[in-house]
């Protein structure tokens, strides 16, 4: 009996494209998602803290009562933050398998290329929007 591999490949042919290229493209769009939503969240929840309030005219006693009258929005910032925080990883895994789907040999690299790109110029803007927020907040 013959065991049987799969239909075998003309030498030069290209087999699809890379599954590492799709995963790096994906990572890429649902990490933005994910981001947006965060930035959402995290608004929403700063908006109950603050009460509606001019943000220059609250004091701390105001965001104790505010957080004593609604305890969850402290979780849901912890939560928002710690994701927001865990994107920049992302962006680098999906980096990463862009990458090595570009090295792979007969496969299309359209996904992986798109994927490499997007990931890493998503990650360089957060990482200039760190800095930028570092540096304005060390002139105020």
């Amino acid at each position: 009996m013959e065991e049987h591999g799969g239909p075998t490949r003309v030498s030069g042919e290209r087999g699809g494209q890379s599954r590492l290229g799709i995963a790096s493209f994906i990572i890429a769009v649902v990490t933005t998602v994910l981001i947006v939503v965060l930035f959402v969240v995290i608004f929403n929840a700063a908006g109950q803290l603050l009460g509606g309030a001019n943000p220059q005219e609250v004091t701390p006693q105001d965001l104790q009562r505010n957080l004593e009258e609604s305890p969850g929005t402290s979780g849901v910032l912890g939560v928002a933050g710690f994701g927001l925080a865990a994107t920049p990883l992302l962006y680098l895994l999906g980096a990463a398998l862009g990458v090595a789907g570009l090295i792979q040999k007969r496969r299309g690299r359209l996904f992986a290329v798109l994927g490499t790109i997007s990931n890493g110029l998503a990650f360089l803007g957060l990482l200039a929007l760190v800095l930028f927020l570092v540096v304005v907040g060390t002139t105020i």
